[in-house]
């Protein structure tokens, strides 16, 4: 793996290792003082609904990492209040998915910049497509000489194609798990609030956007200009 791309991983788990010590409360050592025979039977139902609501919370979580995500989200719901306010609102609520849209493709488009080699992405792709074409031809015309010619090239093909994949695949190798990690934290902070209103109802989403499809809407809008401005699509222009 590329030097970089382990440095930002680890940079990532260190943070959120971090994250999850500085929201985790250790437990007060009053709350073990002894329990008074009177008040036994109060507690013991105290303590079967404390433990059922917990383990409700802990189910709503993939994988029961409740014990993990709940302090984290609620850290990151309490620094995020002065800005867009409790429950989130409009416009502070749309200007920051902007932003977080924004930054995140910032920072994918930067990856992909210094880690894939496009020149080589574009010429591999350019070079199958061609091959596929002759073979089509070849097929069309029943021309099996040139067929079996072609055909001996296809290994090689597929190869140089898997090659190319692998070269694109580099960015969400190192990119995937942060994003997932804060799209999660963002979307559990703003729920089903809406953040913003369309002009006209849209496919699938009506006029009242939640952060998913607000997001969505701003991440692909964000990332096809900066696409082109660094030179990371597919299109040599």
């Amino acid at each position: 793996m590329n030097p970089l791309s382990k440095a930002f991983i680890l940079t990532i788990g260190l943070l959120i290792f971090a994250t999850v010590l500085l929201t985790c409360t250790p437990i007060s050592a009053t709350s073990y003082a002894p329990i008074q025979p009177s008040s036994a039977i109060h507690v013991l139902q105290v303590t079967v609904t404390n433990s059922t609501t917990t383990t409700t919370t802990n189910a709503t979580v993939p994988f029961g990492l409740g014990f993990i995500t709940t302090p984290i989200v609620a850290w990151v719901k309490a620094a995020l209040t002065p800005l867009i306010g409790n429950p989130p609102q409009i416009p502070s609520s749309t200007l920051l998915t902007i932003g977080v849209a924004t930054v995140m493709a910032l920072i994918s488009s930067t990856a992909a910049k210094l880690l894939v080699d496009y020149d080589m992405v574009r010429s591999t792709m350019k070079e199958v497509q061609a091959w596929q074409k002759d073979l089509n031809a070849a097929k069309k015309a029943k021309d099996e000489q040139t067929v079996s010619k072609l055909m001996k090239k296809s290994q090689g093909m597929m190869k140089q194609q898997s090659r190319a994949s692998m070269e694109q695949m580099k960015v969400t190798a190192v990119t995937f798990v942060p994003f997932l990690i804060i799209w999660y934290l963002l979307n559990a902070v703003m729920g089903h609030q809406p953040v913003a209103y369309a002009p006209f109802p849209l496919p699938l989403m009506g006029t009242t956007l939640t952060f998913f499809y607000w997001y969505l809407l701003c991440s692909f809008s964000v990332n096809l200009p900066l696409m082109r401005v660094f030179g990371i699509g597919m299109s040599e222009n």
